[in-house]
């Protein structure tokens, strides 16, 4: 079961660079590590809540000053929040990336820095485009991060029920093949309009082993060696 995804961080342009905004709540509800801050604090964060925050310096010797997130101008004040960024490594993501912006303003700065595409439909018999078939589609930009469940389901209560079903692969199994097979995303992609380039990701899954997963296909490998020779020294018999 694949849960949707939702925004964790989302590439937006400014004056110092591309900086990645996201929200106290999204990050409250996705990192673990992430310590809330004093009640105080969460007060004068309620109080101004068109101040953005950023976790290192923008401008030499300046606390607070104003970054353009896209059109929108907006004032931010650095904090030291302790934000565990280990997991994004591979992503190349810095803490002196990211703008915490106010939850009331998030979707409007993600709906006002999307990706437009304007494109015409073609018919397949003319060759040709389609009169009164151009459509525009809206897209995230890439390099947006998202973030979402995968549940496994332990489907050895079914053993036995048919023998077709048998065997069943384990839990790690099915683990380990959606890692070994996470790299056809980036190529091939999912969802519509694969062919327009959309849908490709570069997927991380946590709570996998590769040591396990190594272990795992080579004892995969050598039971099917087994059967194959099993499968062999029957047919010679016959």
């Amino acid at each position: 079961y694949f849960s949707d995804l939702n925004i964790l961080f989302f590439p937006v342009f400014t004056m110092y660079g591309t900086r990645w905004i996201t929200t106290d709540k999204i990050l409250n509800s996705y990192i673990n590590g992430y310590k809330k801050e004093s009640e105080e604090t969460e007060d004068v964060n309620n109080n101004n809540t068109k101040i953005c925050i950023v976790l290192e310096k923008i401008e030499e010797k300046k606390e607070n000053g104003y970054i353009n997130l896209g059109w929108i101008y907006l004032p931010y004040k650095v904090e030291n929040r302790q934000i565990n960024l280990s997991k994004f490594s591979e992503f190349g993501l810095n803490p002196e990336d990211i703008v915490i912006v106010p939850d009331n303003l998030f979707s409007q700065i993600v709906n006002s820095n999307l990706e437009i595409r304007t494109s015409v439909s073609i018919d397949p018999i003319t060759g040709a485009a389609k009169e009164g078939a151009l459509f525009t589609s809206e897209a995230i930009p890439r390099g947006t991060i998202l973030y979402g469940n995968i549940r496994i389901f332990d489907k050895s209560s079914f053993v036995g029920i048919d023998n077709r079903l048998e065997p069943l692969p384990s839990i790690d199994e099915l683990e380990c093949a959606l890692k070994e097979s996470k790299h056809f995303f980036e190529t091939l992609g999912i969802g519509g309009m694969t062919t327009r380039g959309f849908g490709r990701l570069k997927i991380q899954i946590d709570g996998i082993n590769d040591e396990e997963c190594k272990k795992a296909s080579k004892s995969s490998d050598a039971s099917d060696s087994q059967n194959d020779q099993q499968e062999n020294t029957q047919g010679g018999q016959q």
